[in-house]
């Protein structure tokens, strides 16, 4: 289950470092559930390994492992504790990301050695008055020569205060003009410790034991321009084209704890004897750990050929985006199931899952709530699979004279008021409860424009023959004729229909 087929070598070997380093660190990663402390210790460590550099390219002191290797990194740091993937994730895609895809030379030979040998991020997007609706940020960033002055506040920062570096967007421009175009963001980096940056509030959280969480306030916060990634008012286009790539790491912190709830799960039902056998034994048990299997398995595919599409520089929106919102919601479910085979073992704190199960709602917060993956898989998924999901046509079979589909619908060489009419009526007798679209009419005929679609269906509509539905532009989407529409293009009989074994006597 450790490898995939398209990993290469060096993919692969870092799976099986990054796996037994998490087994040799279980026992720490167990000892923070009960401390609370920030695992530094467990980073320096994972930094001398190399893996803070598993994303950054050799030249700027990584290793070359790209997004696969980012992800086969969180996956087994997540087995030990999730404030140390969690450190980790947030780096990666806090500046790291952002610094490789559109930093300049000087910006990357500035920051992402530091990096690679585990200095720490983090992405500042969320406000007090600002979560999923990211284009409303409200912290402002002036310029002044060459300056930016920054004056806000940043809240639910993973990393704050232990982070090297801050990613922060901030708005340049209140003009509407510049945020229709969203044009209104810049995206820069702070460092720790420039004046007037402060940590206002560290969150108690209800996971994500021993991961800093909190509050920033920028007051008069000064950096130069040098530190603005992209140009001005690239930072919506910083921000979005990070996402894929957040979505995807995220989910993949996730898949640790959904091993090691596995592992449990199957170990204490063997081991657990009620009713004179391994609880195991039990279908109903046997039923959730091949949910727990089919969950997680399902899961890793989704994350890994979401990152391995990254690495081919494909776009990822909607793998991704599949990725961030199945994760998640299998992970909630598997942890449960896992707690519910192990009993009340399972919801006390001596095992890990319990630790585990408290992430669960965070996942389906974090980087993009799961209501908003659906929004974008709705609008991502009619945009990929557009030709495939066109509906086809239908026509009347002429033997049996019942709707079915065609490939080829009849074409009409005359175009008139009264052709389409006819159309309209044939698509009552196919699908009389749905409006034709303007796509349909025009694929009805041999050689006819827009312009020509909207003059006849209006002129039909001006004499109660069709109904029309218009967007918000006012554009002639669907089309469907009226009871007069059908009546005047063909007579009663040519609706009519009825199943053999109907009884005659029963028509009128």
């Amino acid at each position: 289950m450790e490898y995939f087929p398209w990993w290469n070598e060096k993919q692969k070997q870092l799976m099986k470092e990054t796996k037994s380093f998490a087994d040799e660190k279980l026992p720490k990663g167990e000892e923070i559930s009960w401390t609370k402390a920030f695992p530094k210790n467990l980073l320096e460590e994972t930094a001398k390994r190399g893996w803070f550099g598993a994303l950054i390219p050799k030249e700027f002191g990584g290793i070359g492992t790209g997004v696969t290797g980012c992800c086969i990194v969180a996956e087994q740091l997540s087995r030990i504790c999730s404030a140390l993937t969690g450190a980790y994730s947030v780096t990666m895609f806090g500046g790291t990301e952002q610094l490789l895809k559109f930093g300049t030379e000087e910006q990357k030979k500035r920051w992402l050695p530091g990096i690679a040998k585990g200095m720490l991020a983090a992405i500042c997007i969320t406000e007090p008055d600002v979560g999923s609706d990211a284009s409303s940020i409200e912290t402002t960033a002036r310029q002044e020569a060459d300056e930016y002055v920054i004056n806000g506040k940043k809240r639910f920062i993973t990393n704050a205060g232990v982070a090297g570096i801050y990613l922060v967007y901030a708005k340049i421009s209140d003009r509407s003009e510049d945020k229709s175009k969203y044009k209104h963001l810049n995206a820069l980096i702070v460092e720790k410790n420039t004046a007037g940056l402060s940590v206002e509030r560290i969150n108690e959280l209800g996971g994500w034991v021993g991961l800093p969480n909190g509050y920033l306030d920028f007051n008069e916060v000064r950096v130069p321009v040098e530190n603005r990634i992209g140009q001005d008012g690239d930072g919506w286009k910083v921000l979005v084209e990070g996402l894929n790539f957040e979505r995807t790491l995220f989910a993949a912190g996730m898949l640790g704890p959904m091993k090691e709830a596995l592992r449990y799960a199957i170990g204490h039902s063997q081991r657990r004897i009620q009713f004179e056998r391994p609880t195991i034994d039990w279908e109903v048990n046997q039923f959730k750990i091949a949910d727990i299997i089919a969950k997680l398995m399902i899961s890793r595919l989704t994350v890994y050929y979401a990152a391995y599409l990254m690495d081919l520089n494909a776009e990822a929106v909607l793998e991704a985006t599949l990725a961030k919102l199945y994760t998640p919601e299998s992970y909630e479910r598997v942890l449960t199931d896992a707690s519910q085979v192990m009993g009340g073992d399972g919801w006390t704190k001596f095992y890990p899952i319990e630790n585990f199960l408290r992430d669960a709602r965070v996942n389906q917060i974090g980087a993009g709530t799961s209501e908003v993956m659906r929004m974008v898989i709705f609008r991502q998924g009619l945009k990929t699979l557009e030709e495939d999901l066109k509906m086809p046509a239908r026509t009347l079979d002429k033997k049996l004279n019942v709707p079915i589909s065609t490939p080829k619908p009849a074409v009409l060489t005359e175009t008139n008021e009264e052709n389409v009419l006819l159309i309209l009526a044939e698509d009552y007798q196919v699908n009389p409860g749905l409006y034709m679209s303007r796509e349909d009419i025009k694929k009805r005929f041999a050689n006819i424009n827009d312009e020509q679609i909207d003059m006849l269906l209006i002129s039909l509509e001006s004499k109660g023959l069709a109904k029309l539905y218009k967007d918000k532009k006012g554009t002639i989407k669907l089309a469907k004729a009226t009871y007069a529409g059908l009546r005047k293009a063909r007579p009663l009989e040519y609706y009519r229909w009825f199943p053999e074994w109907l009884d005659k006597e029963l028509i009128f």
